[in-house]
């Protein structure tokens, strides 16, 4: 049975895109604090919200990211194949 190694250029990649995502949830929900002007402790205090949306995030992501990981190497292959680059 072959094991299955990780790269860690992959547990980076993987770490920034998740990091981005409870980026972006952080972001949206400081947008609505300051759009609807309520008290900027919900920063802190919605984390329990924050956390699985980024999670959800994260989730939808993935279709997208495999597909355009899919359409780069067909791509990259295609051009080794012709020995334009």
């Amino acid at each position: 049975m072959k094991d299955i190694v990780i790269t860690g250029r992959a547990v980076r990649r993987e770490l920034f895109v998740g990091l981005g995502c409870l980026l972006a949830v952080t972001a949206c929900n400081a947008y609505a604090i300051a759009r609807f002007g309520t008290s900027w402790s919900e920063l802190v205090s919605l984390w329990y919200v924050v956390l699985p949306l980024s999670v959800v995030l994260y989730v939808a992501l993935l279709p997208l990211r495999w597909a355009v990981c899919r359409a780069v190497r067909l791509v990259r292959r295609r051009s080794r194949r012709t020995g334009a680059r």
